[in-house]
């Protein structure tokens, strides 16, 4: 499965009916897909919704963990002698990880940034560069010394699974150590996409969808093989480094892949035949996935008493 932030804004639960036709014949062992899917309104996008999305936390809970960590790991850090430069504050509304889960869906995002990934809502270029220049100054500020009483390790603090020093205390503290690994969830996502990726309705989906955009002059297999075109990312149009903005080639393709999905209903089936598998992963395994449901609810209400 594709890397993918976990962002999710807050916006109203809808129910698409889709028809008949778009659950498709099955071959045997294949579970029956829902008649129906649940999306949502994020940054005026509507965007699937997963069985699995309930056991792990949204955007506003996850920047209210970072807030956590950061006001313990600054703490500690204090306590021997440093200070660590804090990170800088989120600006816009993020855009839901589900959006590009099946490549991407926005039009309006497409036409300008073609494949890449559209910044968050309400942040203007100027605002996006600005950042960019604090960002820059903020890594500056991160000495040797100072990176290895964060960590806990030599070296420049990179990734997310960094469990010693003082950010390791600070996750300790709030019981998430055990998130900077896979977890019962991740595995489960996992799993499920493997399964819907093997399935004979969604490679269906996939023919309509590579048929649609032959008709319009693109030979790709499915819309991960157009999003991941070498062209798009150097070597072709953009050079040997990923061009800063989307050329006109990309967007004329992205555009006419979201065109494309739409026609098909590539979405649907996609995410109709992804919820039937895991539903059937959630029942296997209800209670390792509780138990990290449960990690997630208990880390949020120490948050909370952090931050008063």
């Amino acid at each position: 499965m594709r890397k993918r932030s976990l962002a999710v804004g807050v916006a109203a639960l809808s129910v698409v009916v889709l028809s008949a036709c778009q659950s498709g014949a099955r071959t045997v062992g294949e579970p029956r897909i829902s008649s129906s899917r649940t999306t949502k309104t994020v940054a005026g996008v509507s965007v699937p919704v997963l069985p699995l999305d309930s056991y792990g936390v949204s955007a506003d809970q996850r920047a209210v963990l970072d807030q956590a960590v950061d006001e313990l790991a600054a703490r500690c850090m204090k306590a021997e002698g440093y200070t660590w430069p804090a990170r800088l504050k989120r600006l816009g509304v993020a855009r839901s990880a589900n959006e590009r889960r099946y490549g991407v869906t926005d039009p309006e995002a497409v036409r300008v940034y073609g494949y890449h990934l559209a910044p968050p809502t309400g942040v203007t270029a100027r605002q996006l560069a600005e950042e960019a220049r604090q960002e820059k100054k903020r890594k500056a500020l991160m000495t040797d010394a100072l990176t290895k009483a964060y960590t806990g390790r030599d070296g420049p603090a990179t990734g997310t699974t960094l469990t010693g020093g003082c950010r390791g205390k600070a996750l300790s503290q709030l019981g998430l150590l055990r998130a900077e690994a896979l977890t019962a969830v991740d595995l489960a996502q996992q799993q499920g996409w493997k399964r819907t990726e093997a399935d004979s309705r969604a490679r269906a989906a996939n023919a309509k969808w590579s048929a649609c955009m032959k008709r319009v002059g693109y030979t790709y297999a499915d819309p991960h093989a157009a999003a991941g075109d070498p062209a798009w990312w150097g070597g072709g149009e953009g050079g040997s480094a990923a061009p800063k903005k989307a050329g006109v080639r990309e967007i004329a393709a992205a555009v006419a892949d979201v065109k494309c999905k739409r026609q098909t209903e590539y979405v649907a089936v996609w995410q109709s035949v992804e919820t039937s598998y895991q539903n059937k992963i959630i029942e296997a395994n209800r209670q390792d996935l509780e138990e990290v449901r449960q990690m997630w609810r208990n880390a949020l209400r120490k948050a909370a008493e952090v931050l008063r």
